[in-house]
């Protein structure tokens, strides 16, 4: 029998997301809808399929966007999905160690 998930996104990747979709949405109508899309097929995946994705650090999983540079950065605990943030890859890697630390 295969082991069923919970995707938990938490306030801090729901602002990353509500950013992305505005920055791409300024650029050019519709495409922050894209980005969104996008988003929610990768996260699908992960909550159909958590340990395809690569492991980072300890316990902490990356998965990558399509046509888009960013990374959605997730843990387990359990048989949730921990969802602590979509960052885009121009960002400073700095702030994403610290959602890392404080996850």
């Amino acid at each position: 029998m295969k082991k069923t998930f919970k995707l938990i996104i938490n306030p801090f990747a729901e602002l990353d997301l509500r950013l992305g979709y505005e920055f791409y949405e300024l650029q050019k109508p519709g495409l922050g809808n894209d980005f969104i899309n996008e988003v929610d097929v990768v996260l699908r995946r992960i909550e159909k399929s958590p340990l395809q994705f690569s492991q980072e650090k300890s316990n902490i999983r990356k998965a990558l966007v399509n046509r888009f540079p960013f990374g959605i950065y997730f843990y387990l605990t359990e048989d949730i999905i921990n969802v602590f943030a979509v960052f885009h890859f121009s960002r400073s890697p700095k702030k994403l160690s610290k959602r890392m630390r404080k996850r």
